[in-house]
This record gives C-alpha cells, sequence and structure tokens, in this order.
C-alpha cells in the first residue's frame, strides 16, 4: 500500500536552520564544512528547497558492472591457474597486465581453458604499450582457434600514448583504430586515467581526465576520423579513494562533464565508460580494516556508476604480512562485488545515488568547478 504522509506539515529549509542554530547553540552550521578538494567547500546539510525541480537520475536503464581480477601474467602457467580459479570463483572479467615479449604462444597458455567470448578481456602493461597492434593480433588468432569471429569478444587495451610516450605516432594510431574498428567492436583501444600514486584530489583528476579525452579528440578528429568513433574507443580509468561520498559524486559529475565535451562536438551524447580501481595510498598494514575498506570503496564506484571494477585484495603489497594465502584474498575481493551484486542487487538499479540531495549537490558542485577549471585551460 502507498503510504500516506499528508498528516506531516512540510518543513521549510529556513525552519530546519533555525532548529540547527537553536542546537548547535556556540557554533555555526559554517564549523561542520568540509574541503575535500582545494575550492571545493561542501556544506553538511542539503535540503529539497535547495533544488528548485527534483534531481533526475542519470540513467533510467540499470547497467550492470563487471567483476575484475587482474591476474599477472609474467608467468604463463601461474597466471592460467590464477585465470581459472578467478572465472570458477565468479569474475567476469579479467586485466591482464602483458610483458614487453608477450606473442601468442604465451597469451595461449596463459588463457588455455577459457572461452574468449564469456568474459571481458582487459590489457594491461608493457605487452600493449610497446604493440598494441600485437595484442589484437594475437587474440584475432587465438578467437579463430576457437572459431570465434574477434567481433564476438570484449574487453580494452590500457593504451595511452600521450602518456606513455614522448613522441606520439598519430598515423599508427589512426591505422590501429581503423582496423579495430570492424574487427573488434566491443574493444575500447584508449584508456585515460591517472597515476596510481597520483593525490586524491577530485577536482585535478577530473580536469586532467576531460583535458586527456578532449586531446585525442582534437588529434585524431584533425586526422580525418569521425568524434563519434573516437569516443567510441575511449574509456576512462578512474582511482577510487576512501572518501566516500566525494568518489560517488566524482564518478557521477565525470559522466555529465563529459556529455559536455561530446556536445562540443557534436557526437551524440553517450556517458562513458568508465573502469574504477582503487588508490593503494586508501591501503594501510592494518589488513582487517583494509577489509572493510574495500567494502565501502566498492560500493562508491558501484553507486557512482562504474562499469568495470577490480577491487584491490586487502593485503595487496603486503603479502607478507598476511596471514592466509593470496588465493583467499583474491577470493574475499571477489566477493565483496558479489555481496553488492547478488546481496544487495545494487546491479539491477538505475543510478542508485539518484535523488540523494547530499550527493547530487556535491556532483553539482563538483562538476561546475572542474568545468571552470577545464574551460580555462581551453
Amino acid at each position: 500500500m502507498p503510504v500516506d504522509f499528508s498528516e506531516f506539515s512540510p518543513v521549510s529549509k529556513a525552519a530546519w536552520l533555525q532548529q540547527v542554530d537553536k542546537d548547535l547553540k556556540e557554533k555555526s552550521l559554517a564549523d561542520f564544512d568540509w574541503q575535500p578538494s582545494p575550492g571545493l567547500v561542501v556544506t553538511p546539510f542539503v535540503q529539497a528547497d535547495d533544488f528548485p525541480t527534483p534531481p533526475a537520475p542519470l540513467q533510467t536503464v540499470a547497467i550492470p558492472w563487471e567483476i575484475c581480477e587482474t591476474v599477472d601474467t609474467m608467468d604463463a602457467e601461474a597466471a592460467n591457474r590464477q585465470i581459472l580459479e578467478a572465472l570458477e570463483f565468479g569474475a567476469e572479467a579479467l586485466e591482464l597486465p602483458l610483458p614487453a615479449a608477450a606473442d601468442v604462444a604465451h597469451l595461449r597458455q596463459a588463457l588455455g581453458g577459457v572461452y574468449l567470448d564469456f568474459v571481458g578481456l582487459h590489457f594491461a602493461g608493457p605487452g600493449v604499450t610497446h604493440n598494441p597492434g600485437a595484442v589484437l593480433a594475437s587474440l584475432q588468432r587465438l578467437a579463430t582457434e576457437q572459431q570465434l569471429a574477434p567481433a564476438q569478444l570484449r574487453g580494452s587495451l590500457a593504451y595511452d600514448p600521450v602518456m606513455q610516450a614522448t613522441l606520439v605516432d598519430w598515423r599508427y594510431l589512426v591505422d590501429l583504430l581503423g582496423f579495430a574498428k570492424p574487427a573488434f567492436p566491443a574493444f575500447k583501444l584508449i584508456t585515460i586515467g591517472s597515476p596510481d600514486d597520483a593525490p586524491e584530489d577530485a577536482v585535478a583528476e577530473l580536469v586532467q581526465l576531460l583535458h586527456q579525452g578532449n586531446f585525442y579528440l582534437q588529434k585524431l578528429t584533425e586526422r580525418g576520423l569521425a568524434a563519434a568513433d573516437v569516443a567510441g574507443v575511449m574509456q576512462f580509468s578512474m582511482t577510487i579513494g576512501k572518501s566516500y561520498f566525494l568518489e560517488i559524486a566524482k564518478i557521477r559529475a565525470f559522466k555529465l562533464l563529459w556529455l559536455n565535451v561530446l556536445k562540443g562536438w557534436n557526437a551524440p551524447l553517450e556517458y562513458p565508460h568508465i573502469a574504477a580501481r582503487f588508490s593503494p595510498a586508501a591501503y594501510t598494514d592494518d589488513l582487517y580494516n583494509n577489509m572493510v575498506r574495500a567494502t565501502t570503496m566498492a560500493m562508491s564506484a558501484v553507486l557512482g556508476g562504474a562499469d568495470r571494477l577490480t577491487v584491490l585484495p586487502y593485503d595487496a603489497g603486503r603479502e607478507a604480512q598476511a596471514t592466509y594465502s593470496q588465493s583467499f584474498s583474491r577470493r574475499i575481493a571477489r566477493n565483496v562485488q558479489h555481496l553488492l551484486k547478488m546481496e544487495s542487487g545494487l546491479d539491477q538499479l538505475a543510478d542508485p545515488a539518484a535523488g540523494s540531495y547530499y550527493i547530487e549537490q556535491l556532483t553539482a558542485q563538483l562538476g561546475k568547478l572542474v568545468w571552470e577549471r577545464f574551460a580555462q585551460a581551453h
């Protein structure tokens, strides 16, 4: 039955603030303001009166995220064991850092027993940086061996030549995109992200992501590619820190900001593909506290609307301190996401943070400040 609230009189923000001032006595509400990034000041009290019209959700259809696990592929045999374990216990995507000399034989061994069209395949590392075309060619050959068309595969390359090289061969990148458009239409070929060791400054991070994405649009459209085609092969890798509400708002704000960039290029307005990863700086030597922190950080990524999430094992970088095996810590990392999907049903909600006045205002404030700084640079 619908709930009838008619017996409750509406309370204005002014009335609430009057009561807050009374309860705070000698303090001011402004004493509780929060400054998560330079120039961004957040008040703890937001109310319906702050919005002329109720905020609308960013999307109306739920888009489930991929549960991703990173697998070191230096030893192909060991990588294969971890990959099969990850898939058996519920991973939906694999991040595979490749050594510089990775070839089809190495990949064949690492991916032995894997149905390539069943899982997201996300390649990173020196092998991608040095020769992304060779990675796609090897993957094409493996797909053929499984009697699959490469177009049936989905995944990405962590390829960002602007950040990874001093000199960008734009002709090579144009050719790569031309080859991959019909052959690998479900692959993201350019990954734009901030370094893991970057300071946790949400405003600076989003400005950098916008700048880099816009730069690729500029350089590749100058060489004859359509803006829609360039935007379609880009993904953004965003670090998730321990500031719960800010990280939710950061992803939501970036989605809206990227639409503004696309509008300037007269490209179709489609939200960016966002791969979320954890900031290693968020973890401490308290391993069990990291387990709890992993849950709240994962919730931030999911509630913000990430398309892919890699949860860092609670003992990452501190394996020698752990009581249990790395297999256990990886399983806990996967299970964090399973709880969010299978127990909480967050994959069934479209923009679950929509309508939260606090998060909506934080999203708007962050977006406004980032856009102002981005516009100043352009």
